[in-house]
């Protein structure tokens, strides 16, 4: 008698281990569906998040801004060479972790010209560059050429090619990205 008496509650027990392992699947299965109406739902919101920075072939937007140093600096200065065009900001942290390997990038890479248009007052950017030792350019934000070139956030980098046309542009966070997006574009 005394071992039904133990049989019932384990029995109950396993009954409501059961129910419980049920409602728990049929809950992941509500928020799956759940997720797919969301995804759904901001699609249409995704077709206009807006620049993404330009295509591939196409040419690079001319400009002239002015340097840290006070000397104006134009696209056209380095015409006939590789560029790796660099959008940044002071305040992003991303770019923050991003600057050294910028610095080792520019002096390893002999072939390519490295250029930053920063966005930050004219001291944050004089600064950024004595902190950093950059070795070159950084202009000043200007936000007609940021338009022109479609720039989604920073750090974004474009890679031009020595005719002038965007060979890759991407987001880079790590060296490793930068090392793969200028990889892509060929050079």
């Amino acid at each position: 008698m005394s071992e039904s008496r133990t049989q019932v509650p384990l029995l109950m027990l396993m009954g409501v281990v059961i129910l419980l392992m049920v409602a728990i699947v049929g809950l992941f299965i509500h928020m799956n569906q759940l997720r797919g109406e969301v995804l759904t739902a901001l699609e249409p919101l995704r077709a206009m998040r807006g620049p993404q920075g330009l295509d591939i072939g196409t040419q690079a937007p001319a400009f002239t801004l002015t340097a840290t140093a006070g000397q104006k600096v134009s696209l056209n200065d380095f015409a006939g060479q590789w560029v790796l065009l660099v959008f940044s900001s002071t305040q992003c942290p991303a770019c923050t972790e991003m600057w050294p390997h910028l610095q080792t990038f520019s002096e390893r890479e002999e072939g390519i010209q490295t250029v930053m248009i920063s966005h930050g007052t004219a001291d944050e950017n004089r600064q950024l560059v004595e902190e950093q030792g950059f070795d070159f350019p950084v202009l000043a934000w200007d936000d007609a050429v940021v338009r022109e070139y479609q720039i989604p956030g920073t750090p974004f980098f474009y890679v031009i090619d020595q005719e002038g046309m965007i060979a890759n542009a991407g987001f880079a966070n790590t060296p490793e990205q930068l090392e793969a997006l200028v990889a892509a574009a060929g050079k």
